[in-house]
């Protein structure tokens, strides 16, 4: 893997880290800290109400970019080499590239849908072009990891 590979898919890697530990945290400062993070007002509230499942989802979400950050040091070498390594760098960079693409498409196509998803994402805002440029550079990263030489 090229040096440029190397460095994007470590800053990729530490993103999830970040994402990871955000998702952790968001529980702890209550309903507000669920609707700054973009989470559907349905979720914000049965946060407001003292429902288990805005946890169990941030839980869950951080488990997820865990395991993702995990195949990104593993492919760097950090790490034991895990199962079907280029195959999960691969989906999970693609995953994030549709990802990063579909959403400011369907904010100006379809706003009413992706506000279903994503609760600060009911028009093509600030929030949608942020969050869409992370998965992008997040998405990136992991598909130099996947189809590294």
């Amino acid at each position: 893997m090229s040096r440029v590979s190397s460095y994007w898919l470590f800053a990729s890697a530490l993103l999830c880290v970040l994402g990871a530990l955000l998702h952790l945290a968001i529980p702890l400062g209550g309903p507000a800290w669920y609707s700054f993070a973009g989470a559907p007002q349905g979720l914000v509230a049965m946060a407001e109400a003292g429902l288990a499942r805005p946890v169990v989802s941030c839980i869950v979400i951080a488990c997820l970019l865990c395991v993702f950050a995990a195949y990104a040091f593993s492919a760097l070498g950090f790490m034991r080499r895990l199962l079907a390594l280029r195959f999960v760098l691969g989906v999970v960079g693609l995953g994030l590239l549709v990802r990063a693409v579909w959403f400011p498409i369907l904010a100006v196509s379809n706003p009413w849908a992706l506000g279903r998803f994503c609760g600060r994402c009911g028009s093509l805002n600030g929030f949608v072009v942020a969050s869409s440029a992370l998965c992008l550079f997040i998405g990136v990263g992991f598909m130099l990891g996947a189809v590294r030489p």
